[in-house]
């Protein structure tokens, strides 16, 4: 051996084996760390050391869930009132206590949740007193651009879109989903004077239903239609053969965005008017014999 010197043999019966990192207990003999415990735990040594018993406030200062199954633990104890024992906040109102019946938990309950449903209904009332002031004052030709100012703002605050875009490139809509995947009926009109024409077109204020969104003004209509669907979680078929297609309408007049040509950039139709930044649009299902059958030069529309 070459260090015979290191290390100590092991005392407890039928072991003996050197260790290098022996521990020895107060009654002076000298244990590996496994016969060691063994030593301490037969109670035939009084002098041998207790186990120690875990306290999770001194030791690890976590509070250890009581609901069964629960593994969560806490840096602060927080007592039911009614059987002091630990919950944390996800079972802070538990069904296992037994002091706790049905109805005490719903007021507990109601408690936390009535601030919050206040809330909802306050900010819907407030949406819809924003809603009808812009109306109103969308009739007014002096007040019409502050108006429409506001409108957009709404969408802002809270549309959703590719980060990626640059904010110099983003122009906003109020988007409004398909309730189906069934093809929605829709109509061919040839003769441009049979079209219905709008001397001005109108924003409508009313955000309910819709999702804002924003796309960029340098992306062609296929693909702002393909990110339209990514925001909105809207199933988008528009690359494979299949029977339907996704098309954009205008809400004002279920009017189709451009439904044959979807390399038609999204600024020359905001240029040419055919879409006005803050307005509602449509995404729809329509059947892809329409778009077959389609001249170039007809208008589609839904029904």
């Amino acid at each position: 051996m070459e260090f015979p010197t290191l290390g100590e043999h092991c005392q407890f019966q039928d072991c003996n084996q050197t260790d290098f990192l022996p521990l020895q207990c107060k009654c002076a003999k000298v244990f590996c760390r496994e016969h060691f415990n063994e030593h301490c735990l037969s109670g035939d040594c009084e002098l041998a050391p207790k186990p120690k018993e875990v306290n999770l406030k001194n030791d690890d200062q976590i509070f250890r869930c009581s609901d069964k199954g629960c593994k969560k633990g806490n840096l602060h104890e927080m007592l039911c009132a009614k059987c002091n024992k630990h919950y944390c906040i996800e079972h802070r109102f538990h069904p296992s206590c037994p002091e706790i019946d049905d109805e005490t938990m719903a007021a507990k309950i109601e408690q936390f949740e009535a601030p919050w449903r206040q809330f909802r209904e306050a900010n819907k009332h407030l949406q819809e007193k924003i809603t009808e002031n812009i109306r109103k004052a969308l009739q007014s030709s002096a007040k019409v651009k502050t108006a429409s100012k506001i409108h957009l703002m709404r969408i802002k605050q809270k549309a959703k879109g590719p980060k990626t875009i640059l904010a110099s490139d983003r122009i906003y809509f109020a988007i409004k989903k398909p309730e189906n995947m069934d093809p929605k009926p829709t109509k061919i009109i040839q003769e441009e004077e049979k079209i219905l024409k709008f001397e001005n077109l109108t924003l409508d204020p009313d955000l309910k239903d819709t999702v804002p969104a924003f796309i960029s003004s340098k992306w062609s209509l296929g693909r702002a239609i393909d990110s339209i669907c990514d925001t909105c979680n809207i199933k988008n078929d528009n690359n494979k053969i299949s029977a339907v297609k996704l098309r954009l309408f205008r809400q004002l007049d279920n009017y189709c965005i451009s439904p044959l040509k979807m390399d038609v950039e999204i600024c020359e139709l905001v240029k040419n008017e055919v879409l006005l930044e803050g307005d509602k649009l449509v995404v729809e299902y329509i059947d892809s014999g329409v778009l077959n059958e389609l001249d170039e030069h007809a208008q589609l529309f839904l029904s």
